[in-house]
């Protein structure tokens, strides 16, 4: 039966006005509200995409449609129902506690929103996919046919503590959960209905087993447990640790049916959260006679549960002009200026390009700029603040002064994007472009730069002093991207930018004369190259600024010589060739690989880049789109 226009049942009436009032199309958006016919004209076939996307994974995985309706929810409860949860980064609400290895289905709405992209490009937002995957995952289960509103846009940012403080927990009491649903407008009888999705999934022993013995510190069985399921969940993750799963519901656990209702009524409720709506003392009188209710009509759950996921579904949606539509679910997203500022990637261009004609370095030093500001509290453009009254500069800390370069091309960049489209392009999304088109000029790889960063209004000079350093081991190199989310792949993929640039002597007299204390060269350095650089940089009278290519070989051309280089023992720096030359080193075969296959090193450096694009970035109304990158607006 379907769950919307007709239906025998009150609450199924109350859905169908809801959703007839809402269809009203561009105008009901524009007040803030979802309809259910938004992609009528703009992607007639969205629905149907993801029906058979769903379709197929959970042929593939029965339990994937309880993955997806999870995720939906998971999403909503944070920030409201806007895409978050699906997005990577350091501050990524995948890594809270409640979604660590635990929340899954990723890769089918990565699938999804693929083939929505290739039907109708720019369309459909990844918020509008989980809604949409939600009800598929319900559907093929054998559950309700609701109507789904549509029309959210996707949000900019993740929050992590929201997702860890919002989120309800299965170790909670119903008091506590009932307030998180109340925090986000729903009330108890959808606590008790959103809680039927239980009806399908697995969970993790580690989910249930403070039932299976201690329970609240009593050193026995949770009381209002079936002793039968007890012992039988007892020798389950006994046998398989806190990582194996159990079904949710075990009379029926790929089908959406009301049986979870009523293994509430015989004790047989998996989860605390579960048992405590019928047996709790905080629960039972709000939430008993609902369970019995619908433990004893699968047509009334049916009906109440496509009620309440519609209300679920509206938590603070982004619609109108808020937010963005993402054309990839996990990150910034590269269209971010087509509207504001469409011409933004040949302006930058541009003027690197005339840059270039005076200072064929400049391309090495632009990239290295986004480097330097992406690990010094995200990629919010600080390293590009001045000194002020209020702000201690990063171009003064060790790694950046009198090395950190090409603020003046920067300036040139804003000036003229102030000029085509003034307030709109901020001075971290400029390095990110500037970086991106400087490589690819440079014979290097292209890749889409996700776009959307907002400034930041503060600098770290404390933080910059702590960048990776030329003088740094391996073990101090992996701490510090390790710091910032990145791993070891990242770590020898971005050091391959030293494919280009010049380096100052001052960062490479210690492996030539005094390595480590030792007063002896670096015997990880060939000879014939530490003569040459040695005549470059004389221990004794020489000039500490000099500079000496990072790549001997082709110094302006991105390519993957630098890995070469590193094999044939002639890195520039102490960093460079701790990489290869590190007993026992993990990288040492990624050097290898990159050595031997230029392609693989561009893939693995165009995803390092976006990877590390979205150090803790700032979006939506955080930070300010600064109008001089020298300066916080009104400073």
């Amino acid at each position: 039966m379907r769950y919307s226009a007709s239906g025998d049942m009150s609450c199924c009436l109350a859905v169908a006005v809801l959703v007839a009032a809402l269809c009203l199309g561009a105008a009901a958006v524009a007040r803030g509200q979802l309809t259910d016919c938004f992609y009528n004209y703009g992607c007639p076939q969205a629905a149907s995409i993801v029906k058979a996307r769903v379709s197929a994974a959970m042929q593939a995985e029965a339990r994937m449609g309880a993955s997806l309706l999870r995720l939906h929810f998971h999403d909503c409860f944070v920030n409201g129902c806007d895409g978050s949860i699906l997005l990577d980064g350091s501050d990524s609400e995948k890594l809270a506690a409640p979604n660590l290895n635990s929340a899954r289905g990723f890769e089918v709405v990565d699938a999804i929103k693929a083939d929505l992209e290739n039907a109708c490009p720019g369309v459909v937002s990844c918020a509008d996919i989980l809604a949409l995957a939600a009800k598929y995952g319900v559907l093929l289960s054998g559950g309700p046919d609701y109507d789904v509103l549509l029309g959210r846009r996707d949000g900019l940012v993740a929050n992590q503590s929201g997702a860890n403080t919002n989120l309800p927990s299965p170790f909670e009491p119903i008091s506590n959960i009932t307030r998180k649903f109340a925090n986000v407008g729903l009330n108890t009888n959808d606590v008790v209905v959103l809680s039927g999705g239980h009806t399908i999934g697995r969970a993790r022993c580690a989910l249930f087993s403070n039932r299976l013995s201690n329970f609240s510190a009593t050193d026995s069985v949770d009381p209002t447990l079936d002793a039968s399921l007890a012992s039988s969940l007892q020798d389950l993750c006994q046998a398989g640790g806190g990582n194996q799963t159990a079904a949710l519901d075990a009379g029926s656990p790929d089908a959406f049916d009301n049986h979870y209702y009523q293994n509430l009524l015989s004790q047989r409720g998996l989860l605390s959260s579960d048992q405590g709506l019928f047996s709790s003392a905080d629960g039972a009188a709000t939430t008993k006679a609902p369970v019995q209710a619908y433990g004893a009509s699968s047509q009334r759950f049916f009906c109440e549960f496509g009620k309440s996921m519609v209300k679920m579904g509206n938590i603070g949606p982004l619609t109108g002009s808020a937010g963005q539509i993402r054309k990839n679910c996990r990150a910034l997203c590269e269209e971010h200026y087509d509207q504001t500022c469409p011409d933004v990637h040949r302006i930058v261009r541009r003027v690197l390009k005339k840059a270039h004609e005076s200072d064929a370095r400049i391309y090495a030093s632009l990239t290295r700029l986004h480097f330097h500001d992406c690990f010094v509290q995200g990629c919010d453009g600080s390293i590009l603040l001045d000194n002020s009254s209020s702000i201690v500069s990063e171009k003064f800390a060790r790694p950046n002064n009198n090395s950190a370069r090409g603020y003046p091309v920067v300036d040139a960049v804003k000036a003229a994007l102030e000029e085509a489209c003034p307030g709109v392009v901020s001075c971290a999304d400029i390095l990110a472009i500037a970086a991106k088109i400087s490589v690819e000029l440079s014979g290097g790889p292209r890749w889409r730069v996700p776009l959307g960063r907002r400034d930041g209004t503060t600098a770290n000079i404390t933080a910059a002093n702590n960048l990776p350093s030329p003088f740094d081991n391996l073990t101090a190199l992996q701490q510090k991207f390790g710091a910032v989310g990145l791993d070891d792949t990242d770590l020898v993929a971005l050091s391959g930018a030293h494919t280009f640039g010049r380096v100052q002597c001052q960062f490479v007299t210690a492996r030539l004369y005094n390595f480590s204390g030792t007063n002896r060269p670096d015997p990880t350095l060939d000879r014939g190259y530490r003569a040459f650089l040695a005549l470059r940089c004389p221990r004794a009278g020489g000039n500490a600024s000099a500079l000496n290519d990072l790549d001997p070989t082709t110094p302006d051309t991105f390519d993957n010589n630098y890995y070469t280089n590193i094999e044939a023992r002639r890195g520039t720096l102490q960093s460079d060739q701790e990489l290869l030359s590190t007993p026992g080193a993990a990288t040492a075969p990624i050097v290898g690989r990159f050595a031997g296959s230029q392609k693989a090193f561009f893939k693995s450096f165009a995803r390092s880049m976006i990877s590390m694009g979205n150090i803790q970035v700032l979006t939506g109304t955080q930070g300010e789109i600064r109008k001089n990158c020298r300066v916080v607006n009104g400073g």
